[in-house]
């Protein structure tokens, strides 16, 4: 997130420890694939690497935390989505946009447009040409929230 962009919103601080609230941007999960072509795709597993899902997580256990993923795809994602204090999807947003969510000078109007998958295990199972097949996906298609008044 831009330093620059994110001052006007808040009083940044540089140890999470010192924060009432972090915002972590996430992209969506990959695995970089060589050749030019495949280069421009994310591509691979749905879940992040152990190792940065740790560091991840550590973040989410120091501080109330909202995430805010770009899901280019959809996102194996259930251990972020159970610890984080908000989970925000995006399909491009600037940080300024979601900035403007975050602190209520917008609201979230979005919604999925695919289901998130509660587990890799699911993804094995599933068929890549079949939509909306889990019978217990982390979130469903369609879904969304809205702030109250």
């Amino acid at each position: 997130m831009n330093a620059d962009v994110a001052s006007t919103y808040a009083d940044l601080v540089a140890d999470p420890a010192d924060a009432d609230l972090a915002v972590l941007r996430l992209p969506t999960p990959q695995e970089p694939r060589p050749g030019i072509f495949e280069s421009f795709f994310r591509t691979g597993r749905l879940d992040f690497p152990e190792d940065r899902l740790k560091e991840i997580l550590s973040l989410l256990g120091a501080v109330p935390t909202v995430v805010g993923i770009r899901l280019e795809r959809p996102a194996v994602i259930p251990e972020i989505a159970e610890r984080c204090a908000a989970l925000l999807a995006d399909y491009g947003a600037n940080d300024e946009a979601l900035l403007d969510i975050v602190f209520g000078r917008s609201t979230p109007e979005g919604r999925l447009p695919f289901q998130l998958p509660r587990s890799m295990e699911e993804v094995r199972r599933g068929r890549p040409d079949v939509p909306h097949e889990s019978s217990d996906p982390l979130y469903g298609f369609g879904y969304g929230l809205r702030y109250n008044g």
